[in-house]
């Protein structure tokens, strides 16, 4: 038996939910607690406007006043496909919890004392991250194999944010370096072991917000795999060395330009 903690961003996250419904499907995996990260907070508004500028107020937009759905394509492209796969009727984490009586906790901020009391008391093997912010030395240290984390680009060369964009726009004429990674987080960015890798192939009409949906239920999957692995001790680490990589930041809108110019020329 192996016992998982979920740490999600947003109450209804459909990446999270997904996750979690998955986990709690498997053979001698013990979905122990669940702590979500409240987006009403002044301080994550703050950090995430300074990290993300113009494209949060886009996100809050979409979700929040005009209720945007993901688009679901034929296929196991979104995440709502499998959704249905795994006959996830719920719609929110709390939901989740209370019907398969699972301990959850609402916070302002993952790393706050409440949530590391709740996690501490849980005694997770694993924590599994799917979103909310930076996670400290106080949260990481807690379960006995690590924090579990799906990063959206090819490690090690490609860390940090919008690793997409930064493939697409390094490859010039070359065929970009675009794929996810299943890691262990340590107290840098994206620069913790790997244990699970995939490539994503790029289709004619893809999109850079169209390669981010049909990635998500590719990395759920990874996920699974890698819980799965680490269950029956399948799986080893691969240690990354600081230099093999790149911590990459937002990218400027001129650039983001260029890259999607490229990406329709692939």
């Amino acid at each position: 038996m192996i016992k998982v903690a979920i740490l999600a961003p947003i109450g209804n996250s459909l990446y999270s939910l997904n996750t979690t419904q998955l986990l709690t499907q498997q053979k001698d995996v013990q979905v122990t607690v669940i702590v979500v990260r409240t987006p009403w907070n002044l301080a994550r508004f703050r950090s995430e406007f300074k990290r993300d500028g113009v494209r949060l107020l886009r996100k809050v937009l979409n979700k929040w006043l005009l209720r945007e759905k993901p688009l679901d394509f034929d296929g196991d492209e979104t995440l709502l496909s499998p959704s249905k796969n795994i006959h996830l009727i719920e719609k929110t984490l709390g939901e989740l919890a209370k019907n398969r009586d699972i301990p959850i906790l609402t916070v302002s901020d993952h790393n706050q004392p409440e949530s590391q009391i709740f996690l501490e008391k849980a005694a997770p093997d694993l924590i599994i991250f799917t979103g909310g912010g930076l996670i400290r030395e106080n949260i990481l240290r807690i379960p006995r194999l690590g924090v579990l984390n799906c990063h959206s680009g090819y490690l090690p060369k490609y860390r940090g944010m919008d690793v997409i964009e930064w493939a697409v726009l390094e490859a010039g004429g070359r065929k970009p370096e675009v794929g996810i990674t299943l890691h262990y987080m340590d107290r840098g960015v994206d620069t913790g072991p790997i244990l699970l890798q995939q490539k994503v192939e790029l289709k004619k009409e893809d999109t850079f917000e169209g390669i981010r949906r049909r990635i998500e239920p590719m990395m759920v999957k990874l996920i699974i795999e890698g819980v799965c692995g680490l269950r029956d001790k399948t799986l080893q680490p691969k240690p990354q060395r600081p230099g093999d990589g790149r911590q990459f930041f937002v990218m400027h809108p001129r650039l983001q330009a260029v890259a999607r110019n490229r990406l329709k020329k692939h």
